[in-house]
């Protein structure tokens, strides 16, 4: 017995072993599964940022194509007005924006052609004695230049500058310069602020530049009609991208327009409508009826009121199906009353007090 007993495997010795065998054998797969999780979750972020670049990048691009547009068709209206130094700016800066954009190269060759047309066709005339200037011409235009800035008849101004210039360009030439500093810079917040004609007054400010440095109030005026222009050029295909602008605009200039008329203000407030319609069409209910209030806040739109109170309605369905209803059997009763502009008020009503008749002393 003693020499079977020696023979037999000891159970205990096997038991004592096996976890001692299993544990790195965990240990490992559980690494493994740590690792796994970390991979999977790195290549989530990484592939995730790289849908959200490319999405950004093709924001940025529809973004290019329409400000670059805008400004060929505005290119092709000024070079059938003849005004060939605006279209060639627009279209060398359509070239510099996308310099394959269809036609832009052929109407920058074209403008460039009407221009040398331009000056090969002045005559050049024949070489003559010069004759002692007189300086009765020039003096009464620059006596007619200060009645017309004492008048702020900018264009005249500019107008009688030019000819004093072809006249004479010596004369009085750095008080001529102070001129056109202040005709360019007056005109140019003149057509920004009351004509609407915000790319002739960026224009115009930008010639005072080279006069002299602008002042800050004439900085903001091109800086605002700049927003205004981009918010415009996004008017009809991204209509967050036009409350964006106009958000920055209508607060200091709610009644600067453009060629359209339409106010800064206006702008901003059908952008909200607009942008609050796309919302609902993709059931963005509660982020829809953001918008239909913001843009109600300036005027009530008539026609928009039953869609804003449709959209109103769907979003606080979607929060009722949302939140966890709950019931309780109230001891004693409780009686809410809810105003819509105060807080809700608790009633306690206690249950009515029974009195227990006295026992009768009669038999």
């Amino acid at each position: 017995m003693e020499n079977l007993e020696k023979t037999q495997p000891s159970s205990i010795n096997q038991d004592d072993s096996n976890p001692k065998k299993l544990k790195p054998r965990k240990s490992v797969w559980v690494i493994l599964g740590l690792l796994i999780v970390l991979i999977g979750s790195a290549l989530g972020y990484f592939f995730g940022s790289q849908d959200a670049m490319v999405v950004r990048a093709e924001e940025k691009e529809k973004a290019v194509i329409t400000i670059a547009t805008t400004q060929y068709q505005l290119g092709i209206r000024e070079l059938e007005e003849g005004k060939f130094e605006n279209a060639r700016k627009r279209f060398e800066y359509v070239i510099q924006l996308i310099p394959s954009f269809p036609g832009a190269q052929e109407k920058l060759t074209e403008v460039m052609f009407a221009q040398a047309n331009i000056a090969t066709s002045t005559p050049i005339p024949s070489p003559t004695l010069t004759p002692t200037p007189d300086s009765r011409g020039e003096e009464e235009l620059l006596n007619q230049i200060q009645v017309y800035v004492q008048n702020q008849d900018w264009d005249n101004v500019i107008v009688t500058l030019d000819s004093l210039r072809k006249l004479n360009i010596e004369y009085h030439a750095v008080e001529v310069d102070d001129y056109y500093y202040l005709a360019l810079r007056n005109r140019g917040v003149r057509r920004i602020l009351q004509e609407g004609s915000l790319e002739p007054g960026i224009y115009d400010l930008a010639l005072a530049e080279r006069f002299g440095p602008l002042d800050d109030e004439a900085i903001n005026y091109r800086t605002w009609a700049r927003y205004y222009i981009s918010g415009a050029s996004f008017w009809g295909v991204d209509w967050a991208r036009v409350v964006e602008s106009f958000a920055e605009i209508y607060p200091a200039l709610p009644n600067m327009i453009d060629s359209s008329g339409m106010t800064a203000q206006e702008r901003y407030r059908v952008g909200l409508i607009k942008w609050g319609d796309q919302l609902a069409l993709q059931e963005e209910w509660c982020a829809a009826y953001e918008k239909y209030e913001m843009a109600f806040a300036f005027v009530v739109d008539e026609k928009v009121a039953p869609t804003a109170t449709a959209v109103y309605n769907e979003c606080h369905k979607s929060e009722e199906t949302q939140a966890p209803i709950t019931t309780e059997t109230p001891t004693p009763t409780i009686s809410i009353t809810v105003n819509v502009t105060e807080t809700p008020t608790v009633v306690i009503t206690e249950p009515p007090v029974t009195e227990t008749p006295a026992p009768s002393n009669t038999p």
